[in-house]
């Protein structure tokens, strides 16, 4: 069964004189796991599509409608930029801090409208209070209010801020703000998933 499949797809490929690495979707097969996938999930648990392990906004629009979801993660400004144009509605997540020069420039090329737009769409994540102070001093200068997630570290010392004075300078700021707003927050745990369900817990 698996020869006729890929005999099968060598055909198409054939078929449609392709001679050259590309990337071959099953689309059918896609959608299978899109809806085993939300079955699998917990009844209140929001799914969020991590764009850059799917660079194309047609693809991504695709999962996001098969999915019933407008929860992404980007990663960097130009894939930012590229999903507020192909997806305006799409609640985005910052997966890493992006230097506040970086966010400022998305908002420079963008229209007064857009920009309002993009913070209420956008989280951006924030891992020190430095960055934060940064990240108000931006919305004041914009005069927007930004959404803000903190990176909190989990002990895997990958980047964020430990509880302690740090976290608490962040919160304090945020509970004072007129310019920022507390959406979240992130950690990196790869292997949370994986931990055994001891005594239902």
């Amino acid at each position: 069964m698996r020869a006729a499949y890929f005999t099968k797809l060598q055909k198409a490929l054939a078929a449609a004189d392709l001679a050259e690495p590309v990337l071959l979707l099953d689309r059918q097969r896609l959608d299978k796991n899109i809806k085993q996938l939300k079955r699998m999930l917990p009844k209140n648990m929001a799914y969020r599509i991590v764009a850059k392990s799917l660079p194309s906004a047609p693809l991504l629009k695709h999962i996001a409608d098969k999915a019933d979801t407008n929860r992404l993660m980007s990663f960097n400004r130009v894939m930012s930029e590229q999903i507020l144009a192909a997806m305006p509605k799409a609640d985005q997540l910052l997966g890493k801090p992006l230097p506040v020069a970086a966010a400022a420039a998305l908002f420079d090329g963008l229209a007064a409208v857009k920009g309002k737009q993009a913070a209420r769409q956008m989280q951006w994540l924030v891992d020190t209070p430095t960055r934060l102070k940064e990240y108000e001093a931006l919305a004041a200068k914009l005069k927007l209010k930004l959404r803000v997630n903190l990176e909190i570290d989990v002990g895997l010392h990958r980047g964020g801020m430990m509880p302690g004075p740090d976290l608490e300078a962040a919160l304090a700021r945020l509970a004072k703000s007129k310019n920022l707003s507390l959406a979240g927050y992130l950690g990196y745990e790869p292997h949370l998933s994986k931990i055994p369900n001891i005594g239902g817990g």
